[in-house]
């Protein structure tokens, strides 16, 4: 099963800027796949992009709905060679807006050309979608905007996901940003979500992360090396 090495996560200004965001400095292992999952209060505000360690970024899911909704989406980057130090930065959104992302690094990890993601990216009250795994021992990892900015302490989520960041607007009603991640033991239907607070105005994309033996990943990085033989 995919390994979480650590997460970071950081947000801008609670009433919104134009600001970029980025991690402390980490060097990734050899075979990592680093996920980079993203959020502005604004369905019609694009998040920047990441950049970083020269690696290639793809944007695997996005979920912009339109209307009085928020904006959400997941990129990957895969650690074929590891570059040494480096941080990963997003780049400033399309427009003024409270934004936020986390940054997580998963060891003995893959991601399909077309991962699993929800098909359910918006609704009202407690936000649940499901996501069909293709692979066992996998991992969802998703982020949801709650536009009706509700206090999110006493939040509960759904099929024993983690928490890993929190961008809170509620206050300042300028959203609340949550990132999370859960274990999909067995392929098939997953339940992604929460049940509190269960009066959001809800965005929400999660994708799976596939499991990849530490073996093969090893193999993977140094294959140039096992084809010269």
């Amino acid at each position: 099963m995919p390994t979480l090495v650590t997460s970071y996560f950081a947000q801008s200004a609670v009433f919104g800027d134009t600001s970029t965001l980025s991690t402390p400095s980490f060097t990734p292992s050899t075979g990592e796949v680093i996920v980079v999952k993203a959020a502005t209060w604004d369905s019609g505000t694009a998040s920047g992009t990441p950049s970083g360690g020269s690696l290639t970024y793809t944007r695997r899911s996005t979920a912009a709905p339109g209307g009085f909704n928020g904006y959400c989406t997941i990129f990957t980057a895969p650690v074929a060679s590891s570059p040494g130090s480096m941080t990963v930065t997003l780049s400033a959104p399309a427009g003024s807006s409270y934004h936020s992302m986390v940054v997580e690094r998963w060891l003995n990890a893959s991601v399909a050309g077309t991962p699993a993601t929800n098909s359910t990216i918006t609704g009202s009250g407690a936000p649940s979608a499901t996501i069909t795994t293709t692979g066992a021992n996998s991992i969802l990892t998703w982020a949801i905007v709650d536009e009706n900015s509700r206090d999110p302490t006493g939040r509960a989520y759904l099929s024993s996901a983690t928490e890993d960041g929190l961008a809170d607007g509620h206050v300042s009603t300028s959203s609340v940003h949550y990132y999370a991640y859960q274990t999909a033991a067995t392929a098939g239907s997953q339940t992604i979500g929460m049940s509190s607070p269960n009066t959001q105005a809800w965005t929400m994309t999660g994708i799976e992360i596939l499991d990849a033996p530490a073996n093969t990943a090893i193999r993977g990085a140094f294959m140039p090396f096992f084809d010269s033989l």
